[in-house]
């Protein structure tokens, strides 16, 4: 049986499309973040609202120890900071770092915290050390255990808990005070 040029274009088409489709079927699905890339932005141009604002530096990604979920999401958080994002005036990082390594959370502007950590027995909150702590949990907000909660879908939509973020020793420029919901 004899095919033609265009067959057997067809062929090879259907080929290709049948293994990328075969392939894709074994891969497992990527880990989504708890926060997305619009986030992440959001939180870096969030921190060049304090004062004073930080000039770069690197954020804590925190994580539940011993929880690979937690894990994988600090790991996502971390990803979508990329090589850096600017914000007040310098660059921020990202690092993700075990809820029970933190310390007093010396050496770093803010700490987001990643999913799985509102059930650790560990301190979300290092009061008093001016250190920004930013969740997607609006529950560790209104409990005081965070300062502020971001979310961007379906609408940009920041919460900052002001006895928190007074107990942590944090301010914001008044401006900022425009564009967030206060509880």
């Amino acid at each position: 049986m004899r095919h033609t040029a265009r067959t057997r274009l067809r062929i090879r088409r259907l080929c290709l499309t049948v293994g990328i489709a075969g392939w894709l079927a074994v891969i497992p699905p990527l880990r989504a973040a708890s926060m997305t890339a619009r986030d992440v932005t959001i939180i870096a141009k969030a921190l060049g609202f304090l004062e004073p604002p930080p000039h770069g530096g690197i954020v804590a990604v925190l994580y539940a120890a011993g929880d690979a979920a937690s894990r994988e999401d600090a790991a996502a958080i971390v990803a979508l900071f990329g090589d850096g994002i600017a914000s007040g005036g310098g660059m921020v990082t990202a690092r993700a770092v075990a809820v029970d390594a933190l310390g007093a959370g010396v050496g770093f502007v803010a700490i987001i915290v990643a999913a799985g950590v509102e059930d650790a027995s560990g301190v979300v909150s290092p009061g008093g050390h001016k250190i920004l702590t930013i969740t997607a949990v609006d529950s560790l907000v209104r409990s005081g255990r965070c300062v502020m909660a971001v979310h961007s879908q379906p609408r940009v939509d920041i919460t900052v808990n002001r006895a928190a973020a007074q107990a942590a020793g944090i301010g914001f420029i008044a401006a900022f005070g425009m564009l967030v919901h206060e509880i």
